[in-house]
């Protein structure tokens, strides 16, 4: 079921983020085009992020948040918990778009599931 959900959560992303793209590309010059945008590497950093993420999609998934802003201060909480910045997260979760080693990372994460509880 997690495995659907990342998949789900996965082509979200795909369709979602172009505005948040363009968004962090006026933040960080880029000399690519979107069309032959550089996939960002998966590395231990982004492994941390996708840990977060994988934790984040199952308490979201599993609890009821009263008001959306609940949801960002959940998984702000959870960034700093893991040493992390909002800031992190978003550019790696604008960087799933364009980068399958990003996704597969996640995917990887999200392939133990959630944990009962």
């Amino acid at each position: 079921m997690l495995g659907l959900l990342a998949a789900g959560v996965t082509l979200a992303l795909a369709g979602c983020t172009g505005a948040a793209a363009s968004d962090a590309n006026s933040a960080a010059p880029s000399s690519t085009s979107s069309s032959s945008a550089t996939a960002v590497p998966a590395d231990d950093l982004t492994q941390r992020i996708a840990v977060v993420e994988a934790a984040r999609q199952c308490e979201v998934g599993s609890s009821a948040f009263a008001e959306e802003s609940a949801i960002t201060a959940d998984l702000d909480a959870r960034l700093a918990a893991a040493g992390l910045t909002h800031t992190q997260w978003k550019d790696w979760h604008d960087a799933l778009a364009t980068s399958p080693d990003l996704v597969a990372q996640l995917s990887q994460v999200n392939a133990s599931g959630c944990a009962a509880g």
